[in-house]
């Protein structure tokens, strides 16, 4: 016997003993394994194959490993003869796939699934047994099917599926099958199942891969829709405060850069600061709330007035928090004027209990503040403003934004301009 064989009948001598827990072979590139619910359905007396075996049995697919299955069921019981059939449920037949004696050759012979040998066989879920063939009702009208005197087989189902046939027959006179035979048959196509079960997967699997594409092209071009939806959305909500406030025009936008360059330098995901790009362009949407005199009032405001000013965080929130964002741009709006050591508005709040966002943006709203012109001052510039922040990194801003503005500004060239 060569080595091939042996190895062979090794595999089939491991595998014959798992029934359906064959399933648990990695030989599907698509599908999960059947859950262990399943597999106890099938019998928890079988065995767990060593994983050399399921390493062996991956190696061995379809119609080879059929073979093998079907010529170690027959030399079993001594039958001469015998058949496995795979089944196509769009065309509704059966295909001879593998034969030994009589049907070696007849490869590729083909039978609807209602043919009455066919309907019978299929119909029950016990094998079939038939020793008097010649005078049974359901046999076949074939010909080449004429010298058979028995016949013992058993449709093949997987997890409800139906998968083909197999069974063994005798041509000689006075052969039978008993119920060895019919046991033994079972317990092999149990395996011969899950065997043709697996099969079908892999012929399945290009196309699933194909249509698993589709539907991933399809998932990534409603996602880049609604992103566009939702930038369109805050474009127009951006729009709306400028209109209000000529100085708060560009102060949006020009912090919305400085927020996303310091993220950046500080390695945020790139979702992350998708949405703080949205959270920025909409900040100061609050403002809409305050008063048209006081945000283009040309000197310094009174307390009671920057107390009036002070509530757009919290109304930034309420008009924003019913837009369903895949961010938190609605707690990065009510937060940004928040502060480190809890001095900030409008709740108080302090260190981790500020988003990491949230904290970007504070400082990315100062510097730009600070450095710009102002109704009721001219602006400070650049250099003072990160003195100012630098100055007060982990007692009002966060150290890390504080540095990271710094090295973008002093490092990398970024401008308002």
């Amino acid at each position: 016997m060569s080595a091939k064989a042996r190895t062979a009948g090794q595999l089939i001598n491991a595998l014959v003993h798992l029934h359906h827990r064959v399933a648990e072979l990695q030989v599907s590139a698509i599908e999960q394994r059947p859950s262990e619910k399943t597999l106890s359905a099938y019998g928890k007396s079988f065995p767990h194959p060593s994983t050399a075996v399921i390493d062996q049995g991956n190696k061995w697919l379809g119609d080879d490993l059929m073979e093998h299955i079907l010529t170690t069921l027959a030399e079993s019981v001594r039958a001469a003869h015998g058949f496995f059939y795979a089944y196509d449920p769009g065309a509704g037949i059966l295909e001879l796939r593998g034969g030994r004696g009589l049907y070696a050759a007849h490869i590729g012979y083909q039978v609807k699934e209602s043919a009455g040998m066919a309907d019978k066989v299929l119909s029950t879920e016990r094998p079939t047994v038939v020793n008097d063939y010649q005078s049974w009702e359901e046999r076949c009208s074939d010909h080449r099917w004429d010298q058979i005197r028995a016949l013992c087989a058993t449709s093949l189902t997987f997890e409800g599926k139906l998968m083909g046939a197999i069974g063994l027959v005798h041509t000689e006179e006075g052969r039978t099958f008993g119920k060895d035979d019919e046991a033994l048959l079972t317990r092999f196509g149990a395996l011969a199942a899950a065997v043709l079960a697996n099969a079908r997967r892999h012929a399945q699997a290009p196309q699933a891969l194909a249509e698993h594409k589709h539907l991933r092209e399809e998932l990534q071009n409603r996602t880049n829709h609604l992103q566009e939806t939702f930038f369109a959305t805050v474009n127009a909500l951006a729009t709306t405060v400028e209109m209000k406030d000529p100085y708060t025009a560009a102060h949006q936008r020009w912090v919305t850069r400085l927020a996303c360059a310091i993220a950046d330098e500080m390695g945020l995901l790139d979702e992350q600061i998708k949405g703080l790009r949205m959270a920025g362009l909409i900040h100061d949407i609050g403002k809409i709330n305050v008063p048209t005199e006081l945000l283009i009032k040309p000197g310094r405001l009174t307390e009671i007035e920057y107390e009036a000013i002070k509530i757009h965080p919290q109304s930034g929130y309420e008009i924003v928090k019913e837009i369903q964002f895949p961010w938190p741009i609605a707690h990065i709006v009510l937060q940004h004027h928040e502060r480190m050591d809890g001095s900030g508005y409008p709740h108080g709040i302090s260190n981790s209990e500020i988003l990491p966002e949230a904290r970007i943006l504070a400082v990315a709203d100062v510097v730009e503040s600070m450095s710009s012109h102002r109704p009721y001052r001219n602006g400070h510039g650049i250099e003072i403003a990160l003195k100012e922040i630098s100055k007060n990194k982990d007692i009002l801003y966060d150290r890390d934004a504080v540095e990271a503005c710094v090295r973008v500004f002093q490092e990398k060239g970024f401008t308002f301009e």
